[in-house]
């Protein structure tokens, strides 16, 4: 019957294990000296061989041949322990056996002599979500656990479990495998069933897994049902329905050329291609994560987990873009990744973070000029101010942190809201979600109030959090930090209010106040 790669390619020694050489040391020594604790605690991202070492050390305590430093695997002892045939070995899934019968059964069954083998020894997978009562129970066990039993108990957040259980268990931290032994691996699988691979498709592999061998070698096992003889980088991409580095590498170039049309075309041809936007999003953080670090570490990226024949292109592009750059272009995408998951319209919110990637250096020119008052202008002798297109890079982006003018005053916050709000929402877009559904009901420099249209938003926007993160930006704005006060309008709606007219000067001062400009021609021409 036909098994799954990870369960073929689970190991079955010590020697086996891909990135955990610390534990198997560690496990292997205390078998040699005879100084095994009655009871550890394997912790670490899932897929990572917590599972795979508690059963090999099972098999090497009970190993006829041993105990040793490595089980025999031909003995019956660990044969039966592998195919799961032993009564006294036994592997339980504490998520679905987490109250406090089923932990008051096992404390009754570990009193018990071993049958079949020397030691008794329990598996605990998944710990951390056995309720209060169960860990009660099985606290007193621990502490004091009869003869020849052994607990392993494992888990993927160890923070969830009492203090008073950990301490009495010998911890051992499993890491994230490197990319580099997750490749190496999954070769030697395709190397066994007579294919070949591309590295492209085995970077690309090992980059998706995370850092977990498991979810690797599942992927692979579907790449290879998917393609036909060598396994080529194209097979891994349509398998993922994700797109090559070359479109990143591509849209950077956009960039650099602040070329808007061709960043946006190629935003048509991925969302054209049925790409999933929100996994396109992740890929574009982890290449520009890559450029940052390309950037940083130089010839010593590769370590860091970059595809080695990429390396040079990515260190190229990096020096073209700054590090500037880079962090205002991560920061953008992180803020994207949250919003176009849930969205009905994700390809809009991708064209809008485009512009905004692309808007600083123009807005930048036009913070560096001098703001007027319209009585001041002279229209007739004033230069027109020409932007010069940008040289095969960005500058170093000096977002302004408050609107420009003369009157920025906290009495004007009605006027500058609108900008407040965009601030905020770099802040936090939960707080600018909030805001969204109120308005300013009156200001001054020790209170602002704020009128919401319902409760709900009213009584969210009432958290410190949110309410820490709009003093934040009304200190950078205004250099206050009123306290903030949230009402409910009037029969929990917002009163409606007729725009009033206002004078065309006094809507070009606004205007001015808010983004920052000089005015050119008054007349418009």
């Amino acid at each position: 019957m036909y098994q799954a790669l990870y369960r073929q390619w689970r190991p079955q020694f010590f020697a086996d294990m891909v990135g955990q050489q610390h534990v198997a040391r560690t496990l292997q020594n205390a078998l040699e000296q005879d100084r095994l604790a009655h009871a550890y605690l394997f912790c670490g991202p899932r897929g990572t061989g917590k599972t795979s070492a508690a059963k090999i050390l099972a098999k090497a305590i009970n190993c006829e041949k041993g105990p040793s430093r490595e089980p025999c695997n031909e003995c019956a002892a660990c044969r039966g322990i592998q195919a799961g045939r032993v009564m006294d070995v036994q592997e339980i899934d504490a998520a679905s056996n987490r109250g406090i019968d089923e932990i008051r059964e096992l404390r009754e069954k570990a009193r018990y002599s071993p049958v079949e083998v020397r030691h008794k020894v329990y598996i605990v997978d998944e710990v951390h979500m056995l309720t209060q009562e169960a860990f009660n129970a099985l606290l007193k066990t621990l502490e004091e656990p009869p003869g020849r039993v052994l607990f392993v108990l494992a888990t993927t957040e160890p923070h969830k479990l009492p203090a008073t259980i950990i301490s009495r268990c010998q911890r051992l931290d499993f890491h994230l495998i490197g990319m580099t032994d997750i490749a190496e691996r999954l070769r030697s699988v395709v190397d066994d069933s007579g294919r070949s691979i591309q590295d492209d498709a085995l970077y690309l592999i090992a980059e998706e897994a995370a850092g977990g061998l498991r979810d690797a070698l599942s992927l692979l096992e579907q790449i290879m049902a998917y393609s036909e003889g060598n396994i080529s980088d194209e097979d891994v991409l349509a398998v993922l329905g994700a797109v090559g580095r070359d479109v990143y590498y591509r849209f950077t170039d956009s960039l650099l050329r602040r070329d808007l049309a061709a960043a946006l075309l190629l935003l048509q041809e991925v969302a054209a291609g049925g790409k999933d936007l929100h996994h396109f999003t992740r890929q574009a953080i982890s290449y520009y994560r890559d450029l940052m670090v390309a950037l940083t570490c130089g010839d010593d990226a590769v370590a860091l987990g970059i595809a080695p024949d990429w390396a040079g292109r990515l260190h190229k592009q990096a020096r073209q873009l700054g590090m500037g750059t880079i962090g205002h272009i991560l920061s953008e995408l992180h803020g994207l990744l949250n919003e176009v998951r849930w969205a009905s319209r994700p390809r809009l919110l991708w064209e809008l973070a485009i512009f905004r990637i692309m808007a600083p250096q123009a807005e930048d020119r036009q913070q560096e000029l001098p703001v007027s008052k319209p009585a001041d202008v002279k229209p007739d002798n004033t230069p027109v101010v020409k932007e010069t297109p940008a040289q095969n890079s960005f500058p170093e982006q000096k977002r302004a942190a408050e609107p420009a003018g003369e009157t920025a005053s906290i009495e004007n916050l009605p006027r500058l809201w609108p900008r407040v709000l965009e601030l905020v929402r770099k802040e936090s877009v939960k707080t600018h979600a909030l805001l969204l559904s109120g308005e300013v009901s009156s200001c001054d420099e020790k209170v602002l109030e704020l009128q919401f249209s319902g409760p709900f938003h009213c009584e969210m926007m009432e958290s410190a959090e949110n309410r820490r993160s709009l003093q934040k930006v009304l200190k950078k704005v205004f250099a206050v930090e009123p306290a903030i006060r949230c009402v409910v309008g009037k029969n929990g709606s917002l009163q409606q209010q007729q725009p009033e007219e206002k004078d065309p000067a006094e809507l070009i001062s606004s205007a001015v106040e808010i983004f920052g400009g000089r005015v050119i021609d008054e007349s418009g021409t």
